[in-house]
Parts: C-alpha cells; sequence; structure tokens
C-alpha cells in the first residue's frame, strides 16, 4: 500500500483521430477490516494531435500528470545506454 501504479493506453477511431489514456491503479484497506482492495481511475482521457513518438508521448504524459497535479518531480537517469525517466508521484488520494 502506499504506492500507485500509472498506465496508459493509445489507440484510434475509425476516422483515425488517436486518443490516449491514462489511469492510476493502487490498493486500499478496506475499512474495518483487514481486507485489501484494487482501486483504479481515469486520470486523463485525452486527443492525441501530435505524433506518436516516444518524446511525444512523454511531453504529452508529463502535461496530462501535471494537470491531474500528481508529479512531484522528474529526473532521467542513464544506464548501460539507456535513458530512464523517473516521474515521482505527490501524496494523491484517491477515491471511487
Amino acid at each position: 500500500m502506499g504506492r500507485v501504479s500509472i498506465t496508459a493506453d493509445t489507440w484510434s477511431d475509425q476516422s483515425s483521430n488517436s486518443y490516449l489514456a491514462v489511469t492510476a491503479h493502487w490498493v486500499a484497506a478496506v475499512e474495518g477490516t483487514s481486507a485489501l482492495q484494487l482501486k483504479s481511475a481515469l486520470i486523463a482521457f485525452h486527443r492525441l494531435r501530435q505524433g506518436h513518438t516516444g518524446k511525444e508521448l512523454a511531453k504529452t504524459m508529463m502535461y496530462l500528470l501535471d494537470r491531474a497535479g500528481i508529479t512531484l518531480n522528474v529526473r532521467q537517469r542513464h544506464s548501460s545506454g539507456h535513458r530512464w525517466t523517473l516521474i515521482t508521484l505527490q501524496g494523491w488520494a484517491f477515491y471511487s
């Protein structure tokens, strides 16, 4: 508990309009019990008007996460020739 996973998916409709959905998933304690429950929330549903390059998708993701108010900082790390981007999330309360 206390950690949030972010997932994203892109697709196009029949008119070739592209979209990006961003969701958050976490485990929460069920009040009054010892049970845990998987929770999910839609953070953003966004029409993509730019290209689908990694750079454009990363830029759009950062914009959407910033708009949702959940990014604290972003750091890039390099390891064995690969560049990783680490996004640290603020304490964000999810309710369903």
